[in-house]
């Protein structure tokens, strides 16, 4: 979430007031005191860079552990220096961050945040009577308000970041939660630690920074280390899972999607773009995401080995850049320019790019290098499960087309038809007709002409059809010459009047073919009449065959033995 403008104008503003106002006062509160020593400061400062720049991360929340240390600098060197050391952390651990262009508010807001902390607790400390000594006067009311004062540092913090979060973003944030809960945790630890190091500081000097600090940093780097072990255990085992849900999908948009749902919660993604390799020399967009919505974009022609995006298509090698400095000079074929992290990852099938698959956020420093593993395990099993249900696709589509016309065969028509029944009698269909077409003397042109010519027919018909029928109903071929469609709530007249308007339609209509049955084969154009016969349900009939049935009675009865080229209902 960003700010708006206004309100970034307004934070740069207080800081410029609030921040020098902040440190006058704590100065004069409470300037350096006579324990204070140049060389032991900046070796304290460099320290709390050093642990603020390895966080410990829970439930993937990241956590700077450096309370041990500005409690040492508050208890010995005063609020001053506290707060110069607060401001210092705070600015590292941001700059660590990377943060966009249009996040650098959060630099003068934390100041600002930990400013005020950093007054309140100090001035709760001093008028509970808290003052600094040296450790060999160390006393349980010192260490009492020593406690008092962070735990002051602590809940002012916590409820100055949910109070500024809930008015800058307009989004109720509870007080209560994990990260209340484990930051409260760090601090109850970090307590024991800033006063240990306040008694050692006394009695050895400097070198307790390093009595202390080693095995603090220690175990800072180990927890680091088995988070990242536990992430990546954690990341595979969700790989896997997103790779037995992609099997379990037979169509290839619902691979697609199931990829994407999993990506999506796997990964930060602010943008998301899935290309597919449809022939030798382009790359088409299937899927494309972008900041919480899926749209439809157009892209320039990408082409092999040019832009990012072509040299992961031509290379078959991954693109991984931290943030926008390390790509802006790189085409990116009309990626949004407002993304920092980006990573591009080829899906690869039996050795070859068959796709790239492009994450970005807005965010700097969004991925990591192991990141690009989990992901390319993902893309295998996305190429894999797209060729399956691409198959499978292919393979039902071929049973249930013709395949001289391409329309439904008589399967499908059967099954549709139960299905629209079905639906009639649970009351979300009033009515179906059906129109059973028949081509009149159709034998006679395979027998003058040759079946080849009889086939040109049929596929200029199947055309003439789809045309007319489009998305009114369902067409099927339902055998030879015959054609048969299923007209979901068109009661009986209603398809009467169609079926006068195809035949007439036909009879007007030029249909050409070849005379294959001699050596030149002659383009001949041929008039061809049809016979209709239409029934309907539930006016004649409630179940599906004899629909059928009735309208194949009505062809031959009412239209063919009357001379053909008619249009003829079912009469019970």
């Amino acid at each position: 979430m960003v700010a708006d403008r206004r309100t970034q104008i307004f934070i740069w503003v207080a800081w410029l007031v609030i921040f020098p106002t902040g440190l006058w006062t704590a100065y004069k509160i409470s300037p350096p005191t006579q324990f204070y020593h140049h060389f032991d400061f900046i070796v304290t400062t460099g320290l709390s860079c050093i642990v603020a720049l390895i966080p410990i991360v829970v439930n993937q929340i990241p956590f700077s552990v450096t309370q041990w240390l500005t409690l040492f600098v508050f208890l010995k060197y005063g609020l001053f220096a506290e707060g110069i050391l607060a401001q210092i952390i705070t600015f590292i651990v941001l700059l660590r961050l990377r943060l966009p262009k249009e996040k650098l508010y959060n630099f003068p807001l934390n100041s600002i945040m930990f400013m005020i902390v950093s007054l309140v607790s100090g001035v709760i400390f001093y008028i509970f009577g808290g003052e600094h000594i040296q450790a060999e006067n160390l006393t349980i009311n010192f260490v009492v308000l020593a406690g008092l004062y962070i735990a002051s540092y602590f809940m002012i913090n916590q409820i100055l970041f949910t109070v500024t979060f809930s008015l800058l973003y307009k989004t109720r944030k509870p007080l209560i939660s994990k990260a209340f809960l484990w930051e409260g945790l760090m601090n109850l630890i970090a307590f024991p630690v800033g006063i240990t190091l306040f008694f050692l500081y006394d009695l050895v000097g400097v070198s307790s920074f390093l009595l202390v600090g080693a095995p603090i940093i220690s175990t800072q780097l180990i927890l680091l280390k088995y988070n990242t072990s536990k992430e990546i255990n954690q990341y595979l085992q969700e790989a896997v899972e997103t790779g037995h849900r992609l099997t379990e999908r037979l169509k290839s948009d619902e691979v697609l999607d199931t990829f994407i749902e999993h990506l999506l919660n796997m990964f930060p993604a602010d943008y998301l773009y899935i290309f597919d390799h449809m022939n030798d020399d382009r790359l088409q967009v299937v899927r494309c995401y972008e900041n919480g919505v899926f749209i439809t974009r157009k892209f320039s022609s990408i082409k092999k080995g040019e832009g990012l995006i072509g040299q992961v298509w031509a290379t078959g090698q991954f693109a991984f850049y931290r943030d926008k400095q390390q790509w802006k000079n790189i085409n990116t074929e009309g990626i949004p320019e407002e993304m920092e992290s980006v990573l591009v990852v080829p899906i690869i099938k039996n050795n070859l790019v068959s796709g790239v698959l492009f994450l970005g956020t807005q965010n700097k420093v969004d991925y990591q290098k192991y990141h690009l593993m989990i992901l390319d395990i993902l893309c295998s099993y996305l190429a894999v499960a797209l060729e399956n249900a691409r198959h499978y696709e292919k393979t039902k589509k071929e049973s249930e087309r013709d395949p001289l016309t391409k329309l439904y065969n008589a399967r499908v028509c059967k099954r549709e038809l139960r299905d629209a029944f079905k639906r009639l009698h649970i009351g979300k269909l009033k009515c179906i007709s059906l129109l059973m077409l028949d081509i009149d003397y159709f034998k006679s042109i395979n027998d003058q002409y040759g079946h080849q010519s009889g086939n040109e027919i049929l596929i200029q018909m199947s055309d003439l059809l789809r045309k007319i029928v489009g998305n009114q109903g369902t067409l099927t071929r339902y055998g030879g010459e015959e054609f048969i469609i299923i007209l979901p709530d068109i009661k009986k007249d209603e398809a009467i009047q169609m079926g006068e308007s195809i035949r007439q339609t036909i009879e007007n209509y030029p249909f050409h073919m070849h005379d294959n049955l001699t050596d030149e084969r002659k383009t001949l154009s041929k008039k061809i009449t049809v016979s209709i016969g239409i029934a309907s349900a539930p006016a004649d009939t409630d179940d599906a065959i004899s629909l059928i049935r009735y309208a194949d009675r009505a062809l031959y009865l009412g239209a063919k033995r009357v001379g053909r080229n008619k249009v003829a209902e079912y009469v019970g």
